[in-house]
């Protein structure tokens, strides 16, 4: 009972990060800079 609790919280938390990403990816922020790509060559 307890691995399945723990599972369950592990897949929570996945789904949590997996909305913020998503979120942030469509509010044009998903480069790691912040997504002002006059200041960083990460987006480049």
């Amino acid at each position: 009972m307890g691995e399945l609790i723990v599972i369950a919280a592990l897949v929570g938390l996945v789904a949590l990060a997996v909305r913020s990403m998503w979120r942030d990816h469509k509010s044009g922020k998903s480069c790691s800079c912040g997504g002002d790509c006059s200041h960083c060559k990460g987006c480049h």
